[in-house]
């Protein structure tokens, strides 16, 4: 998932401490309420631990009813990469059949395209991923490898698509 949207309250405030503003937290909401409705929950949230990222996080948590989701924040997540990201996924996948990425683009991206490209369900790669978007990927294997392990797309989510 892309964090929500964000705000500058002011010009001091830096890029890792702005805040989602109200239409992110709406949007996160609507994503949230989705998921719920769809049975999609989680083992594990890795996020990025910049602001608007935690807040996306804490609110998907909330309206999954606080239930036993871990919840970890690594610093390595903000703005970072595509490989940076799929080290991420090796890094956490250990003991779970679900696992979550709250990040940042324009690595996010970079890592949903390729996603998309390599998937079994060949599907257009020229989908953008907007704030708040949510992407559900699901392995053969439940190995998250997206270089050996057959993957498809589940679920690509816009909140655009879900007022």
């Amino acid at each position: 998932m892309r964090h929500a949207e964000s705000d500058w309250p002011n010009s001091d405030t830096s890029d890792f401490d702005r805040p989602i503003n109200n239409r992110g937290q709406k949007n996160t909401e609507l994503v949230g309420r989705w998921m719920v409705k769809n049975k999609y929950f989680p083992d594990k949230i890795i996020s990025s631990p910049a602001r608007r990222a935690r807040q996306t996080t804490e609110l998907i948590n909330e309206q999954l009813n606080f239930s036993k989701i871990k919840i970890e924040f690594d610093k390595s997540l903000y703005l970072a990469s595509i490989d940076t990201l799929t080290e991420c996924f090796h890094l956490y996948k250990d003991n779970l059949n679900s696992l979550m990425i709250v990040a940042h683009n324009p690595g996010l991206q970079h890592l949903i395209n390729h996603l998309l490209y390599e998937s079994v369900n060949q599907i257009p790669t020229n989908r953008t991923f907007t704030t708040s978007s949510l992407a559900i990927f699901e392995y053969e294997n439940k190995n998250f490898e997206h270089e050996a392990d057959r993957h498809s797309l589940k679920e690509f989510i816009q909140t655009r698509e879900l007022d």
